[in-house]
């Protein structure tokens, strides 16, 4: 059971959670981490799990704090925002749930790795899969020392124990961990309703974070383009410059709305599979956009390292093939409506 938290409490949390995560993630640090592709230091990584991430979709039962969609939208924002290592999203979204859902199952192993990873004693990461044989790859974001894996399947989850270092990969959004995982069968595996919730959850972090990414942006681009001026006045003041600015902000008007309604089906407890491929395809989409225009906005700085909206852009493309990719999820989305429509022209 998911604690209720209304909108203001949701919007507290967050605001929260932003503030430690700016005075942890400082824009020196990430680009640190970008320009060598290393993750970020162990002190670092400390005090993020410290914060309590892993814990936020497992039940109280299991020592979690069981956040309900609402909060947990909220809090992806603010890890998109911040930049938030994506091995800690697959720990909360993936993993950590899915330890739940094995111990609940009678998996005494599964209970004692999570009591681990609630307690930052125990580290991995997550990913849904593509259509996938025994025997691939999976590419995974992985914590420092990271020792489980939670790989989603179609309606099979498996938690694999990593049998020494993987495989790095010199993945676009640098310093985040990326590793080649081989898909094995594994024996802690767990099937139907709890895995279809996973992949609920998980899609929601990742949409969550893309739109927190994109809102940094765009704060970012208002503050730079009223203070910036050209012939004696700021350029916000310029039609070309205020209706860039307000194009992105109804592009992250309409994400929003499109997630407020992902999470509004989820506490209705409606299955939201179809909104949740439309989402899949759009955020990212429009996101990318809002990168690309605050970059513009920004003129010729826009393209420095030092100012960072790159590290933002990167991220946005990383969440948007893990969600499938454009192509991808666009046939996705034309799929489910080609079908919607042979199933009415039987009726």
């Amino acid at each position: 059971m998911s604690a209720a938290v209304d909108r203001a409490e949701a919007t507290e949390i967050a605001r929260s959670l932003d503030a430690s995560l700016a005075s942890i993630l400082t824009l020196n640090e990430l680009l640190e981490a970008a320009r060598t592709d290393r993750p970020l230091d162990a002190a670092r990584q400390a005090d993020l799990v410290g914060l309590g991430w892993s814990a936020i979709a497992v039940g109280e039962a299991h020592g979690g704090l069981a956040l309900d969609a609402t909060a947990r939208a909220a809090i992806a924002a603010v890890a998109g925002r911040r930049l938030l290592p994506a091995a800690l999203r697959g720990e909360s979204a993936l993993l950590a749930p899915a330890l739940a859902a094995l111990a609940d199952a009678g998996d005494a192993q599964a209970a004692q790795w999570l009591e681990r990873l609630l307690a930052g004693e125990l580290r991995g990461g997550g990913a849904v899969l593509p259509a996938a044989r025994a025997g691939d790859d999976a590419l995974v974001a992985l914590a420092p020392d990271a020792r489980l894996v939670a790989l989603v399947e179609g309606d099979r989850a498996t938690v694999v124990e990593l049998d020494g270092a993987p495989q790095t990969f010199d993945a676009l959004d640098r310093g985040q961990g990326y590793a080649r995982v081989p898909i094995a069968a594994g024996e802690h595996v767990v099937t139907g309703a709890p895995v279809h919730a996973l992949v609920a959850a998980w899609r929601l972090a990742l949409l969550g974070e893309a739109y927190g990414a994109g809102l940094h942006v765009l704060e970012q681009s208002v503050v730079y383009a009223g203070q910036r001026e050209q012939f004696g006045r700021a350029i916000a003041g310029f039609q070309a410059v205020a209706h860039r600015l307000a194009a992105m902000a109804v592009e992250l008007e309409a994400a929003d709305a499109g997630i407020g309604r992902l999470v509004a089906a989820d506490a209705a407890g409606v299955d939201a599979d179809e909104l949740g491929e439309l989402l899949a395809h759009h955020v990212p989409a429009a996101i990318r956009h809002v990168c690309e225009s605050a970059i513009q906005v920004h003129g010729g700085i826009g393209f420095t390292w030092e100012l960072g909206l790159h590290l933002h852009y990167r991220r946005v493309l990383s969440l948007q093939a893990e969600l499938g990719g454009a192509e991808a999820s666009a046939q996705a989305v034309g799929a489910r409506y080609l079908a919607r429509r042979r199933e009415a022209a039987r009726v």
